[in-house]
């Protein structure tokens, strides 16, 4: 007998609540099973009226997948652990009061992490089309695995002192963010898919724990408690990823990137020890030809996809087309997912601001000795503490007053927790501004001493911003990432994964625009206006969406990811 793990129910899954279950499509339900409960019918798949009636539980989950996991919070700790020191290593000039390397100034070491980061979100969609068309997930994350440790590698090289004062720094700089951007891109648009891959049960079973309690296992819950417990973990790889900077700052930035190129590497033994055990599913053929020409049909159509649907395309054009109405079902149900998730952009044109000019802003700051850069582990250990909190006490809280918390409401909640960020940020910002020595001009004025002097005004009035932006992410990535691939349709799984994750990408090209304004005094505008965005997606997102959370549509939407 198996015991099943716990989970306190999500709100958007109460086992009290039929009309939130997922629907028989989705996951196969046999009334015609008996529902005498004895013993031997321990993992049967459950009746309807069991699953209506029994509590919903957390599935046993196998070895194979925290395998899995684990090769995904490696190299998490790997890019975050590579970019920590990253912008005072493009911002600074070596030899002030803030480490630095190349001296080129914050709007361009800004606009370079910006880029870095386009480049990692954009490339997961060509990515998934190699991945879902030709290498399989399994192939794509172990090759972009070395392709961001020859990265990790050449970074660290030369970020070396020899190499810094010989010119290779720049170079070498530029080399690694290509290599790590793509390696990076194409491991996280198949190591999300892959992770829940290795679950396969797809049934409602009857499972009975030690206390005869008999419960009803539920791949809803199993999933969510997957992605959850994969994020928190990710959380933590980054609050240690984070310390980088104090190597930085007290011996160099050569043993601040030799961590992530050494763990880059190590990242390759989970993968290849659990090769012979992973659930390695064959790619199919490569349906994009397909998918653009229906997109093609059912634009000329009206916009309607129902114009490419075989009998359609026959009787209205006499074209005989190689797709079934289900086919048309499935592109359907990938873009109504991706409509929701057109709003992120601005989620992380905000949330992004952790990893640049956030770090710049503490530089403006005093920070008693703690890097600028190590501030933001704040967001990594509040991600740490509040993900748990949320997990195991809001949503069992809910649950039991029967108050559901579907996935648009989390996320309208996540956009909201992080306007106020915003709003915060750019109150911060201002009363930097306030105080001297240099008011307007952070470190920029004589009485800074070269630099050494900033705003005397405490970087710890930053820890809210981190805080409420670790809540905001909980809500908002996710439920996002739970949101891509359980309302995905299985043969576009990796191209919706990969389109949530470009997202991110199309958020820092908007970053570019605001490159004008990141540099003194205009922060407090440009601060101010990404607050308003932000205020404006969430009232969006909101009013357009919040159907979707409705039991029926609910259904629909489950019905057709498979």
């Amino acid at each position: 007998m198996r015991t099943a793990l716990r989970l306190p129910q999500s709100p958007a899954y109460p086992h009290d609540q039929q009309s939130a279950l997922p629907s028989k499509k989705q996951l196969s339900v046999h009334p015609d099973v008996s529902s005498i409960q004895t013993d031997s019918d321990d993992g049967r798949i459950a009746t309807e009226d069991e699953v209506r009636d029994l509590l919903h539980v957390v599935d046993e989950i196998p070895v194979r997948l925290w395998i899995a996991c684990l090769a995904g919070i490696f190299e998490r700790f790997v890019w975050y652990g590579a970019t920590a020191p990253l912008q005072n290593y493009l911002q600074n000039a070596p030899g002030g009061e803030v480490p630095g390397a190349l001296g080129l100034g914050e709007a361009t070491a800004s606009d370079v992490i910006n880029a870095l980061t386009i480049a990692s979100y954009l490339v997961p969609i060509p990515a998934a089309i190699v991945t879902d068309s030709w290498l399989g997930r399994y192939k794509t994350m172990l090759y972009s695995a070395i392709i961001e440790a020859l990265g990790a590698t050449i970074l660290f090289a030369t970020s070396m002192p020899a190499a810094i004062h010989g010119g290779a720094a720049l170079g070498g700089m530029v080399a690694a963010c290509a290599l790590m951007g793509v390696g990076s891109g194409a491991f996280k648009t198949a190591v999300v898919p892959f992770i829940a891959d290795q679950y396969v049960e797809t049934e409602f079973r009857v499972r009975t724990r030690k206390t005869g309690e008999r419960v009803v296992t539920s791949r809803e819950l199993t999933i969510t408690y997957i992605y959850n417990a994969y994020y928190w973990a990710v959380n933590v790889a980054c609050f240690i990823a984070d310390c980088t900077p104090l190597l930085e700052r007290y011996v160099g930035f050569w043993l601040a990137y030799l961590i992530p190129c050494c763990m880059m590497w190590l990242a390759l033994t989970p993968l290849l020890l659990g090769r012979s055990h992973f659930v390695r599913t064959s790619p199919p053929a490569n349906i994009m030809p397909q998918v653009a020409a229906a997109l093609q049909y059912g634009i000329a159509g009206g916009f309607k996809m129902e114009a490419a649907q075989p009998e359609v395309q026959l009787a209205q054009h006499g074209r005989q087309v190689p797709w079934n109405d289900s086919f048309i079902e499935d592109i359907q149900q990938s873009l109504h997912t991706c409509r929701v998730l057109l709003l992120f952009p601005i989620h992380w044109l905000c949330f992004n601001q952790t990893f640049n000019n956030l770090i710049s802003q503490a530089g403006q700051m005093k920070t008693y000795g703690i890097p600028n850069d190590m501030m933001k582990i704040a967001g990594a250990f509040s991600g740490v503490v509040v993900a748990p909190i949320i997990q195991k006490g809001l949503y069992p809280f809910l649950t039991r007053h029967r108050m559901r918390f579907a996935p648009i409401a989390r996320m309208a909640v996540g956009f909201l927790v992080l306007t106020g960020s915003m709003v915060y940020t750019t109150v911060v910002q201002k009363l930097i501004y306030s105080v001297g020595p240099c008011y307007d001009y952070p470190l920029a004025c004589p009485a800074a001493h070269d630099r050494t002097v900033p705003n005397q005004i405490s970087a710890f009035l930053q820890i809210p911003t981190y805080f409420t932006g670790a809540v905001a992410e909980v809500f908002c990535m996710t439920t996002g990432t739970e949101y891509a691939y359980s309302r995905a349709p299985d043969s576009m799984k990796t191209l919706v994964q990969a389109i949530w994750l470009a997202m991110a990408g199309i958020g820092s090209c908007l970053a570019l625009a605001f490159t004008p304004l990141t540099v003194d005094p205009k922060l407090v505008t440009m601060y101010a206006i990404m607050t308003g965005l932000m205020g404006g997606a969430t009232v969006l997102l909101w009013v357009l969406f919040r159907h979707r959370d409705s039991a029926k549509e609910e259904g629909v939407s489950e019905a057709g990811s498979n």
